[in-house]
Parts: structure tokens; sequence; C-alpha cells
């Protein structure tokens, strides 16, 4: 990335500078189509799964996305498909042109049936949408994700700059078959105008190229031993989860007392999406659920080590002694 910021040329500029730009693109795009296995020419870049997930929903298309959805797909859609009491998502039995079910939930956890998705979608002639954010070097990509008509990524999920991300479009689709959603310049193949983000493209193929999924289950079975033995409850125990992710509820707890109790002690957790971090709403993932209440959300990254769990559980035994657990 620090190589391409010293390139002062326009990605999309004809003259020599511009050109050694457009190369760099083109050689970071290659490279994450070898990684995910895809035409690089399926690949559209974007500042991130937000935009991927309005470029692939937005339109006349009437779309039907799992309840419990990240909000920028929900934003999109015009009616919900239930998920069960685990937060795994139920075959509609609405038509629509189009379902949006996503990879793995980004509250839970818990991994979505995406090949059961496509059969749902094929049956009725719709497309699928996959937010597939969750998922790079969290789990093995089911081979059934690249069969969705369009796929979301983010760069910094599997350890790459923040403000970039890809869409990955069907492997048939024609071109300019997508209408694009900012409009202006022929970028992209007119799927997406704008100046290219050149040194944020170049560090998501790096990234993609070096990331290694962690072996985190072992942390995160010792964590959520650790948190039952406190009083928590699991969301989506039951479930096929990532290995990285446990959300726990405490009672009637309030879970934004408790993220701001745990960050004083030096522990970093949230209380749904961060994209939602200071909303007072309830989480729509445990509404959708039908669980009462709120929950917490651990992540764990790369780097997180056995005493990071060990400190964790620490504080939280310091600090629920002192709320009103029921």
């Amino acid at each position: 990335m620090l190589e391409v910021m010293d390139l002062p040329g326009n990605a999309h500029s004809v003259h020599g500078v511009g050109q050694r730009a457009f190369e760099r693109v083109e050689d970071a795009r290659r490279r994450l189509g070898s990684v995910f296995g895809v035409r690089p020419s399926r690949i559209v870049f974007t500042s991130g799964a937000t935009e991927a997930n309005a470029l692939a929903m937005h339109g006349s298309r009437r779309w039907l996305a799992s309840a419990a959805e990240h909000p920028s797909v929900l934003a999109w859609a015009a009616g919900t498909i239930p998920v069960d009491s685990h937060g795994v998502t139920c075959e509609p039995t609405g038509n629509a042109d189009g379902y949006a079910v996503m990879l793995a939930n980004n509250e839970t956890g818990v991994i979505q049936p995406i090949a059961d998705a496509r059969a749902w979608a094929t049956r009725r002639s719709a497309r699928l949408h996959v937010d597939a954010t969750q998922g790079p070097a969290r789990m093995v990509l089911p081979d059934a994700l690249w069969s969705a008509d369009s796929v979301s990524l983010s760069a910094h999920k599997f350890g790459g700059p923040q403000g970039v991300g890809a869409l990955v479009v069907g492997e048939h689709e024609a071109e300019p078959e997508r209408e694009a959603l900012l409009r202006g310049g022929p970028q992209e193949r007119g799927r997406r105008a704008g100046t290219l983000n050149v040194a944020g493209i170049v560090g998501m193929a790096a990234a993609a190229e070096a990331a290694e999924r962690g072996a985190l289950r072992a942390l995160r079975d010792e964590l959520e031993d650790g948190l039952r033995g406190l009083g928590g409850a699991i969301i989506g125990e039951r479930a096929q989860r990532l290995d990285n992710t446990s959300c726990v509820r405490f009672g009637d707890l309030d879970a934004a007392d408790l993220v701001m109790a745990l960050d004083l002690a030096g522990v970093q957790v949230s209380a749904g999406a961060a994209c939602a971090s200071g909303a007072s709403e309830r989480s729509h993932v445990l509404r959708a659920m039908g669980i009462p209440g709120s929950a917490v959300r651990i992540s764990m990254g790369f780097a997180t080590t056995a005493a990071d769990v060990h400190g964790a559980i620490a504080a939280l035994a310091r600090i629920l002694p002192a709320k009103d657990l029921k």
C-alpha cells in the first residue's frame, strides 16, 4: 500500500503514471480472483460491504431478506424471512425477485444454509445475494457461495484496510446488466463510478493472500465455558457458528452497561453490530430469534491469546457481582 501511495496517477487516466496505477488495480483483481476461485472480471471494487450490498439490491426488484441480516441489507428488503430459535434462516414461504441470506451472522456467528438458499432461489427463478462479510479467514467458504448471483466482501474483516470491499457478481452476468448505484464515470466496467482507491484495493488483495484461518475454536470453547460458569447463556450455541464469535446474555442485565464496564476494565466487546454502536434499540437479531433482553458479542481476532480470554473472564467475574443479574 505504501508503494502504491507514491503513484500520483488516477487509475483511469491514459498517461503512463495512470496506467501504472491501473495495472496495480488489475493485478489485485487477478490475485483476489485466485484466492477466492472466481474470474477476476466478476469482481467489482467498492468502498466496503455496505456499498456492495446496496449495489446488489438497489433498483426495482422485490427482495426478501433473512430477518437477522445486517441493516445494510434489510434497508433494501421489501420483507423478511424468519429465522428459527437458533438463528438459522428458514425456507421462505413467499415469492420474490431475489432473496438475501448472509453467510454468517455478524452478532451471533451463526452460519447460514447457503446451499439451501441457492436451491430456494433457483426453484423460484429468483436471484440470490449473499453478504459474506464475516466469512473469509473465519471459516471454510462453501462452494455454493460462489454460485450466488452476488456476494459482498469487506477487506478489513480479513486483515485488510478499512474503506474498501467488493461485490462479486454472478458467473454469467452480462455487462452491464447490473444498473450502477454510483453513476458518473465508466470505472469498473460501468458498474461503479468514482476514482478507484488504488492503495486500498492493493491492500485488500495482499490481505486476502496472507490471511490464514485462525485456530480459534479451542479459545472460543474455553471462553464460553467461562461465560456459562458466570451465569451466561450462549446465543445460537446449538447451531454451526464461526470459531471467533460468541454472543452471550446475562439474564436481564443491560448489555450496553456491561460493554461500558468491560471497556473500563480494558476489554473491548460490543452489544450488536459495530455500525449500530450507540443505538438504544434492542438487537433485531435477538428479536428475530425470539430472545428477550440484550446480549454482548465477544469477537476474537488473529492475535487473540489464551491470556486475553482469561483476562476477559476475570473482568466479568469482577463486574457481574456488582450488577443486578437475574
